[in-house]
């Protein structure tokens, strides 16, 4: 009996002590948790792993590697090496590197789209871009519906993107009416006007000409400033209006002598040879009129000291103007704007590079000027040539004294004089002369004016 009870205590204490044993294994023995298995595509990715018992975190026992790449998808490995007392292990764990970002898609244009009243909507177009796959707009998916569009689209990680875009059937633009030739045409007295036409678009009807309303005239038996207005109303009652002006104005005075006036004219400026000029013409209390090539601070400061600013030449480059019509009026144009933009108006009163009656012309284009001469005339500008020629850009263009001569010499009280001069950088032997050339005219009793509407006008022989 007591061999037997000896026998039993004795597997009890074993077990006992293997219980124990066990338990103190199962409770101090490390435990490992990777928490993170998934890696964002194009995101830092750090492995959260936790090492522990029940008594403590073990964490700084361990060695984690890992090689996951997050800028490209795919499965990736975390090594998890750990040492301690008498337990070290080596562990690995899959880590997935996934797209979960939805794709975008851009609507173009407005997100209430308009279309024309019982007409298809014109799509202002989209872009869908996706993190991962880039560029997917071929793989956007459109529905339309009665008052919208459904846009929609998958990348190649099955993440969905929709959008919308309401549509509105309404027409609140106002039809667009185009005047033939210019808004302001200049009819001398006696002669008839014609109507040179019009076209007038809608965005919805398209050419809705035929309904466009003309209301006004001209009478081209008296002077005056005459408006004519045209105006169109489209299918939902959008209207619109433009005016042409239509200017009557006395024939152009030609040659008329005997007033004995001194008109000053320069060509080719602004320069610094300008801003000279005007300090003289301010100190000596005379008016002159430039005929510009550019517009700067000194054109300003002519206009608002009274002098006349006229048009000479953007380019002032024969190859160029006298090539065609279409060049000259382009190129007038052009200076025309500059000055514009300066000074707030547009002048009408030019003069021709070379003068109207130069032959250089013929080189680009046989019979231009005759063209010209008229056609300027038509598009309500005055031309001004020149009676008396400094031959400041001639031989004399660097002798003062010479420049003095040809001035006053040519002068007279019985014809209007107008002077050609020139303002451009090279000429400061014009500067020079011009003091003198005021004083001595201002004592034979000349007086001096600028150009104006009024001014009679001098034209050279048209010789092309």
């Amino acid at each position: 009996m007591y061999v037997v009870v000896k026998k039993y205590r004795l597997l009890i204490f074993i077990i006992l002590v293997i219980v124990i044993l066990g338990t103190t294994i199962f409770l101090l023995f490390p435990r490992i948790k990777l928490t993170n298995k998934e890696a964002n595509y194009g995101s830092e990715y750090k492995p959260n792993i936790s090492v522990y018992n029940i008594i403590s975190n073990l964490s700084k026992y361990s060695k984690v590697t890992n090689n996951v790449d997050t800028n490209r998808l795919g499965n990736y490995n975390v090594n998890v090496k750990f040492k301690y007392l008498f337990i070290s292990f080596n562990r690995n764990y899959d880590v997935e590197v996934v797209d979960k970002v939805e794709p975008v898609i851009n609507i173009e244009g407005s997100e209430i789209g308009i279309a024309c009243p019982g007409k298809e909507y014109v799509e202002e177009g989209y872009i869908a871009s996706d993190d991962y796959d880039g560029d997917i707009t071929d793989k956007v998916k459109v529905e339309i519906g009665d008052d919208k569009i459904i846009y929609s689209v998958s990348d190649s990680s099955e993440n969905n993107y929709k959008t919308e875009r309401f549509i509105e059937y309404k027409d609140e633009t106002v039809p667009v009416i185009t005047l033939n030739g210019n808004d302001t045409i200049y009819v001398y007295i006696g002669n008839s006007y014609k109507e040179l036409g019009y076209v007038a678009l809608d965005n919805c009807d398209g050419d809705i000409t035929d309904k466009v309303e003309v209301i006004g005239g001209v009478d081209t038996s008296k002077v005056g400033t005459y408006k004519i207005t045209y105006t169109v109303t489209d299918n939902s009652g959008n209207s619109s209006s433009v005016e042409r002006t239509v200017i009557v104005r006395k024939k152009t005075v030609y040659n008329t002598y005997g007033d004995g006036i001194v008109y000053l004219t320069f060509d080719d400026g602004p320069s610094e040879r300008t801003r000279e000029i005007l300090n003289i013409l301010d100190d000596e209390g005379i008016k002159a009129t430039f005929f510009v090539c550019g517009a700067n601070e000194y054109t300003k400061r002519a206009y608002n000291s009274g002098h006349t600013i006229a048009l000479h030449s953007n380019t002032h480059e024969y190859s160029y103007i006298y090539v065609s019509g279409s060049n000259f009026f382009n190129d007038l144009a052009t200076i025309e704007n500059k000055v514009y933009n300066v000074i707030g108006i547009r002048p009408k009163i030019i003069r021709f590079p070379g003068g109207s009656s130069n032959t250089i012309s013929r080189h680009y284009s046989y019979g231009i000027m005759s063209y010209l001469t008229n056609e300027v005339e038509n598009r309500g500008y005055t031309y001004f040539d020149w009676n008396v020629d400094s031959n400041d850009a001639g031989s004399d263009v660097y002798n003062s004294d010479n420049i003095y001569a040809n001035v006053i010499n040519h002068l007279s009280h019985s014809k209007t004089n107008i002077v050609l001069m020139h303002d451009s950088g090279g000429h400061t032997a014009t500067v020079a002369a011009l003091r003198n050339i005021i004083k001595t005219a201002k004592g034979y009793g000349y007086s001096f004016k600028s150009i104006d509407e009024s001014t009679p006008v001098v034209h050279h022989g048209v010789n092309n």
